[in-house]
């Protein structure tokens, strides 16, 4: 053998004693590199275009993939006051827990998540969901209930989304015209509407009686009234105020007072200080809650509160009464609670509206509203209440109610109606003087 030979020879042999020992003790254990001449390896970087040469004769090849379709939702998160949780206790609880029970067997068993927040404040449904969407917004609900004035901040923020393309519910005619005019900001449908309220009077009937069938009649009762006057959204002046035909807003859709009605509402004041029905005591309510406790104590044979106050309360030996018309216009201002969509995932909104729309149900609203104390929305969901008495001027309620200004509005004029309210309770000021400062201070 020839010396080139054998030394190739004891190469190939040297290669081969290599190749057994890394088999036998595996690539990562070998101590040092090797380079091999005839192995080339290429690592391939992962890229989002693909580089390709094409020629005449030579098509582009198609990629004949077909994505993989997103998992359906296998649950539903919702959250809710804790007024509504389904775990709590009476009827109104029960009857809510059935219905979700009954939307998820309906939904192939799809899992309904409740989560109670509170109503409004710090880390309430609005404070959460703001916060939610900013910090953790794979954590927001699918379907949240919040107040109007909530739902309004919540669509100016796009924290909830338009349901104009989800749902055509809250254009039947099952409405009362409040209740459709609530679920609209800028005439964009963001709610679905299901519970309401309204500003109204409860009474003492072995005080007042008969009802007045006006402002003027109940001054002249001599019955002592309270109301929230150092409310600083000025609740019941504002509502007088629209029934006088005033308006809130300008063609450009400003903040607006006018005096002329104004200084009639606050001439209807003045009377009823002169009267003895306005004390010095409503001088200084500044909330609901405040004028139903000194209503409770026997202090006044009326107060203007809101419907779901009375409905929510002992209603032993007191009655209730649409507020007395101030003018021939019959008005009151009307609110509620409604169901939003606050997830961008396409199905989940879907599945969310149909959750919404599944609790608006007649049937459902009705039974569940006389359980909860709260005011229909659909006049549907009233029929079978009963008295027939309640029906009745609940339904008259519902359809003199306007929606409540929006928060813009009321953060602008309230506090202006609220101080020429007080001024003249405290006959500090004539009242088309007090008007005519609160029509200058708006513009």
């Amino acid at each position: 053998m020839t010396d080139k030979r054998k030394t190739k020879a004891l190469i190939i042999q040297a290669f081969l004693a290599l190749m057994l020992l890394v088999s036998l003790a595996g690539c990562d254990q070998i101590p040092f590199d090797i380079e091999l001449p005839w192995l080339q390896v290429t690592q391939e970087l992962p890229s989002k275009t693909a580089t390709s040469v094409s020629t005449a004769d030579t098509p582009e090849p198609v990629d004949q993939t077909t994505p993989t379709p997103a998992p359906p939702p296998t649950d539903l998160i919702i959250w809710l006051p804790p007024e509504m949780d389904p775990n709590g206790t009476g009827s109104a609880a029960e009857l809510l827990k059935a219905k979700l029970n009954a939307f998820s067997i309906a939904n192939d068993k799809i899992e309904v998540v409740v989560r109670i927040k509170n109503a409004t404040g710090a880390g309430g449904l609005l404070d959460a969901l703001t916060a939610t969407s900013a910090a953790a917004p794979a954590g927001l609900p699918d379907l949240i209930l919040l107040p109007r004035k909530d739902l309004e901040t919540a669509a100016m923020k796009s924290l909830v989304y338009p349901l104009d393309t989800l749902t055509k519910v809250v254009d039947e005619d099952d409405w009362y015209p409040y209740a459709q005019d609530m679920a609209l900001i800028q005439g964009v449908i963001y709610g679905i509407p299901l519970s309401g309220d309204a500003l109204a009077m409860v009474y003492n009937p072995e005080s007042i009686n008969p009802l007045p069938g006006d402002w003027n009649a109940l001054v002249e009762g001599n019955a002592e009234v309270l109301f929230a006057a150092d409310d600083p959204q000025a609740a019941l002046t504002t509502a007088l105020y629209l029934a006088a035909g005033g308006a809130v807003q300008d063609n450009q859709r400003r903040p607006t007072l006018i005096a002329a009605p104004l200084t009639q509402v606050l001439k209807a004041y003045k009377e009823g200080v002169t009267a003895n029905v306005f004390r010095e005591q409503t001088f200084t309510l500044q909330s609901e809650s405040q004028v139903w406790q000194a209503f409770e104590n026997a202090q006044a044979g009326a107060a203007i509160v809101s419907v779901s106050r009375y409905l929510q309360e002992d209603q032993k030996g007191i009655s209730l009464a649409p507020l007395p018309p101030i003018s021939e216009i019959n008005l009151t201002t009307g609110t509620g609670w409604l169901l939003a969509v606050s997830t961008p995932n396409p199905e989940r909104q879907a599945l969310a509206t149909a959750l919404a729309e599944s609790l608006v149900e007649p049937a459902f609203m009705s039974e569940w509203t006389f359980a909860s104390g709260k005011l229909p929305t659909r006049p549907s969901a009233l029929e079978s209440w009963q008295p027939n008495d309640l029906r009745t001027m609940l339904n008259q309620i519902s359809m003199m109610a306007v929606v409540q200004p929006s928060n813009t509005i009321t953060s602008s004029i309230g506090p202006i109606l609220r101080d020429a309210t007080l001024q003249v309770l405290r006959e500090l000021v004539e009242p088309s003087q007090a008007a005519k400062v609160a029509e200058e201070s708006i513009q």
